[in-house]
């Protein structure tokens, strides 16, 4: 969906969501300069506005198949005509895919997505002006910093590994962008958008006859699109079985059979894969390809959690300041010591996403020379903190290589001094296996 296509004078967004701070993240992705958006968590509102033609697009946040989201949309079919409708799936359902594109909208997304490639924008465009981007202060990202250098260069498969919002999408791109593939496509496949093993085929071999849906550009398929560029794969885990021992296939002989051919036709690009989760626990579980894995476990580059990476948070927040008030026309406001402090004691269980999403909020929201402790408003999520913390990941890196240091420095992506470091650090043992 491109909003900027609307014509000037009816440029105009709203947004509904049940939950007022689901719908305040949703104005932070789709907010643009002279972009007039409304947001509201009331079905009644909603239709006042949509009844008064004040809006082009209508953007709905989805929980479930009856949900109120749902029934608004099944409103507009027989009430509003002429306008985009845009489905934001709250939970990755292949139900409620099915159900929004049965009631007319244009595109449904799944929400986490959206703001990735929010997050993947700003870090792209900051990479651009100033290629010290990636070479970050932080001990714990300088070597990935380097092995992105060195991938940049390389065509064999890359893996991409770390938890939600650090970065992988961004990265991905920087990569390409960086290597001799940068004049060919870069193409994303949104693993989280698939509604079956059927149609996750036809999307990466291509169809005769094509598909509602966000990422079916044309027929021929992902495969042959990213053909002489990159294959972006977004959460590889969440692909089917089925369409991952094709994948691992055309990983192992570089070539792939479009759909209702039987003529192989050579791939040429490169594929970088991402994942959130352990593949390996994945494999053990049956829930992920043994093939797939062996092809790309050998080329892994481990992105760090922000909550590792203590001396980049301030470096990163003024990064952001200054992109988004450049966008917005406004003088970038300076950090004082209490909102520096306040961001740097905060445990970011949403990594660079979660402190980009609140940089947002705060230059939006206030028009000041500063930025203070209470300008900044941070989300608590209590559940799972102590997941997040590198205390309890540390433990766990021990725990699973039954106390070898070697191994669960580079399970945890660091080199051993650091792992020593951070173990006196944090209090833990030095025989805790």
């Amino acid at each position: 969906m491109n909003i900027d296509n609307d014509p000037p004078s009816n440029r105009s967004l709203l947004i509904y969501s049940s939950r007022i701070e689901d719908g305040k993240k949703m104005e932070e992705v789709f907010s643009r300069p002279g972009l007039k958006i409304q947001t509201t968590n009331s079905i009644s509102t909603a239709k006042k506005i949509l009844e008064r033609s004040d809006c082009s697009t209508l953007i709905v946040a989805v929980a479930g198949k009856d949900c109120d989201g749902i029934k608004l949309l099944e409103w507009t079919n027989d009430t509003i005509l002429g306008i985009k409708k845009v489905g934001v799936a709250m939970t990755e359902s292949p139900d409620i895919y099915n159900k929004v594109y049965k009631l007319g909208a244009d595109h449904c997304f799944y929400f986490d997505s959206l703001v990735v490639d929010r997050l993947t924008i700003a870090i792209e465009k900051c990479h651009r002006e100033d290629q010290r981007w990636f070479q970050r202060n932080s001990n714990a990202f300088q070597g990935c910093s380097r092995r992105i250098n060195i991938e940049s260069n390389s065509n064999s498969t890359l893996l991409l590994s770390g938890p939600q919002g650090v970065g992988k999408s961004a990265i991905a791109r920087v990569i390409h962008d960086s290597s001799p593939r940068r004049s060919g496509p870069f193409v994303v496949a949104e693993c989280a958008h698939y509604l079956s093993a059927t149609e996750s085929m036809d999307i990466f071999r291509g169809k005769e006859t094509g598909v509602k849906h966000p990422l079916y550009r044309n027929q021929q398929g992902l495969l042959a699109q990213a053909n002489g560029g990159t294959l972006y794969i977004h959460e590889v885990c969440m692909l089917p079985l089925h369409v991952q021992e094709v994948l691992a296939t055309v990983i192992q002989r570089g070539v792939f059979t479009p759909q209702n051919l039987t003529k192989e036709i050579k791939f040429t690009g490169r594929i970088i894969l991402s994942t959130k989760v352990n593949l390996a626990e994945k494999v053990r579980d049956g829930d992920f390809s043994e093939a797939l894995f062996h092809c790309i476990h050998r080329n892994v580059v481990i992105v760090p959690p922000l909550s590792d990476c203590q001396d980049d948070i301030i470096p990163l927040a003024e990064c952001f300041i200054k992109q988004i008030c450049a966008e917005t026309g406004i003088k970038a406001p300076r950090l004082t010591k209490g909102s520096i402090n306040k961001l740097t004691n905060h445990i970011w269980t949403g990594n660079v996403r979660e402190l980009f999403s609140t940089i947002s909020r705060a230059c939006y929201e206030f028009r000041g020379e500063t930025l203070g402790k209470d300008d900044i408003v941070l989300n608590e999520i209590p559940k799972n903190r102590e997941s997040h913390t590198r205390h309890y990941r540390v433990q766990r890196a021990l725990r699973q290589t039954k106390g070898n240091k070697a191994q669960a420095a580079m399970l945890l992506g660091i080199n051993r001094s650091t792992l020593y470091a951070w173990i006196k650090a944090e209090g833990i043992p030095k025989d805790y296996r």
